[in-house]
């Protein structure tokens, strides 16, 4: 039987993750590390807060470098190439599993119980692992997608950069109408809206509605730290994300003067 172990567990991911393992052991920061060494598999779900360009990852290699887990399954967000490196570096097993844990209203993904699908990031061996312990807690129909650690690492970035395009988008489409409509003319931006995104079988209308006090994205702990980081990663590549880099900039107008 495998214990598990949960790093960080009174947060938001943490807890979550508590009702998906409920026998799991949790620790904070005062935990003991022979306790959680004697854990066979570890979920980490710790914060990694923009440092002014990508992700403070620094509080993930150091519980990487002290824990003996047979497994490390990290749940944080990460700088791609966080993991490979902290594999090759500490010869640890890790796996990245991308969470998907909202906060806003009636979030979909809020339960993780209910979740139709996973990202496993990590070689196929430790994938297989991974998998073996969430088979006790969803059955068969929850969809896998099996993947390396670094493309585990891209497709959490790159959804939280897909989001933000979508809501400042909608942000500037409501601005631009409500100008319209001050000029007299007969136009509504939810109208408007149900039209483009609803009628239209292409499009959805998620992250569209619009919330006049918190423009922009970075009301969301996520988006502002992870838009940003997405950039980061652009450029480390060697490729200049102008298009990202300018909603960034306009999120960030919006926060300090309010349009």
């Amino acid at each position: 039987m495998n214990k598990i172990g949960i790093i960080g567990g009174n947060g938001f991911v943490g807890k979550a993750m508590q009702k998906l393992f409920p026998n799991a052991l949790v620790f904070g920061r005062d935990a003991k590390q022979s306790e959680i060494d004697s854990c066979n598999a570890v979920f980490v779900c710790v914060p990694t807060n923009f440092n002014g360009y990508d992700l403070d990852t620094s509080i993930i290699e150091d519980i990487v470098k002290k824990c003996n887990s047979s497994l490390i399954i990290i749940r944080s967000t990460l700088n791609p190439g966080t993991a490979d490196r902290l594999e090759i570096k500490y010869q640890k097993n890790i796996c990245v599993v991308p969470e998907y844990v909202g906060e806003t209203i009636a979030h979909p993904l809020l339960d993780e119980k209910a979740r139709p699908f996973l990202i496993i990031g990590g070689s196929p061996n430790n994938r297989e692992k991974v998998i073996d312990l969430y088979q006790s807690v969803y059955n068969a129909n929850i969809k896998i997608r099996q993947v390396s650690n670094y493309q585990a690492e891209v497709i959490k970035l790159m959804e939280n950069r897909a989001i933000a395009f979508k809501m400042m988008q909608c942000q500037e489409a409501y601005d631009v109408i409500e100008k319209a409509k001050a000029l007299g003319h007969e136009v509504d931006y939810y109208e408007t809206i149900q039209a483009v995104y609803s009628d239209d079988p292409r499009f959805n209308l998620w992250f569209t509605f619009v919330y006049p006090d918190k423009r922009g994205f970075n009301n969301s702990k996520c988006l502002k730290k992870d838009v940003p980081a997405w950039c980061a990663f652009a450029e480390n590549v060697g490729y200049k994300p102008v298009l990202t880099r300018a909603l960034v900039t306009r999120s960030n107008e919006y926060e300090l003067y309010g349009e």
